[in-house]
């Protein structure tokens, strides 16, 4: 399999950037937009990488909704999803999260990493 370098980054860079956007709009009150811009839109971009970070299961897999059956295709990368999608009021605790998960298996922009890092410790702390 031929995997395109550029598909990757461009999918790594549209989760960091929902990531930023989704707690800058959690900063403004704006919850239920950043809860689907961080736990929903980021983690599909990441979910959409899983056969690039491991193998996938064969287990009935459904060609067009990729979350289906998902904790059987992919059992290892399943288990941090609870840390990464923690709710509607734990939008900064779940970007920090998916922020972890991606250095697990990326090397990602450390200017990017430290924004959304402060702006998610601003945010729990001012809770």
């Amino acid at each position: 399999m031929i995997i395109d370098v550029s598909d990757i980054e461009l999918s790594l860079g549209e989760a960091l950037t929902f990531l930023y956007v989704g707690l800058c709009r959690f900063a403004r009150g704006e919850k239920l937009s950043a809860a689907r811009y961080i736990q929903n839109l980021a983690v599909d971009k990441l979910l959409a990488c899983s056969n690039l970070l491991c193998e996938e299961n064969d287990y009935f897999k459904d060609s067009f909704q990729n979350e289906r059956r998902y904790e059987k295709r992919f059992p290892s990368l399943a288990a941090f999803l609870p840390d990464m999608i923690q709710g509607y009021e734990k939008c900064p605790e779940s970007a920090l999260a998916i922020l972890k998960f991606i250095e697990t298996y990326f090397k990602i922009n450390s200017f990017m990493k430290k924004v959304i890092i402060n702006l998610a410790a601003e945010l729990i702390q001012n809770k």
